[in-house]
């Protein structure tokens, strides 16, 4: 893919500052990628977290690799990191969790704020004093198993450790599957289940000691559905060589 030239001079100008040269919810260091309905810098670890959020909540592009629609650029240049993080500072907890903390009213008011001073649009309406830390009241039941997965520490990295990754592991277990078609996380729930109960029929192997290699491949098969591109979807091969 060829090199956006006017995106390019642009990142390196903006990137210049201190603030946006790293990764705005401090998981990484390289801040290569951009949350455009924040107008903020991000790592490739917090992209991952950002994407399972959905476009509508926060739509992510590369700095480097996609082409850059020019209101796109004008909603990173009137944001920035060090204004997200001045504006979420004064209505969000410090060490709230990541992925909920682009789930709350705040969030949602910047984020619809940002979009219309960049086209021009009327503002929305003043957010209300006290509840700016209040998490958004239309969330999904796949939005709680996601924050279930994804580390929930803005200071940690976002790839779960292995015990973090079993817990994962274990509440997916115990889960009932969904049945209706459309719900892809219901159909993965299902398939996981599926895959460890013939792993543990084969091994005669408890579920309380399931291999660590397990846990990180739920975790990473999660991950990627998050995006969108979920690679081998519905593969037991292509699980295993991704986790070997």
């Amino acid at each position: 893919m060829a090199v956006d030239p006017v995106a390019s001079k642009f990142f390196q100008k903006h990137q210049a500052e201190e603030a946006n040269a790293k990764c705005c919810d401090s998981v990484g260091s390289k801040a290569e990628w951009a949350s455009v309905s924040h107008g903020i810098y991000i790592s490739i670890e917090a992209a991952g977290v950002h994407r399972s959020l959905g476009v509508k909540r926060s739509f992510v592009l590369s700095t480097s690799l996609d082409s850059w629609k020019p209101e796109h650029l004008k909603m990173m240049q009137l944001g920035g990191n060090q204004r997200f993080h001045d504006f979420m500072s004064q209505h969000v907890p410090k060490d709230m969790p990541l992925r909920q903390k682009y789930l709350t009213r705040a969030a949602e008011w910047y984020r619809e704020n940002l979009r219309a001073e960049a086209e021009g649009l009327e503002p929305p309406a003043p957010l209300k004093p006290g509840t700016g830390h209040l998490l958004l009241e239309n969330a999904t039941s796949q939005e709680e198993l996601l924050n279930k997965i994804f580390v929930p520490n803005a200071n940690a990295s976002v790839h779960a450790t292995p015990q973090r990754n079993l817990t994962a592991s274990r509440s997916l277990s115990s889960l009932p599957a969904r049945s209706a078609s459309g719900d892809l996380v219901g159909r993965l729930t299902k398939k996981l289940k599926a895959l460890h109960e013939v792993k543990n029929t084969k091994d005669k192997t408890p579920a309380k000691v399931w291999p660590g290699s397990e846990g990180r491949c739920v975790a990473q098969r999660l991950q990627l559905l998050s995006t969108g591109k979920m690679d081998g979807f519905g593969s037991d091969a292509a699980c295993a060589a991704s986790c070997a």
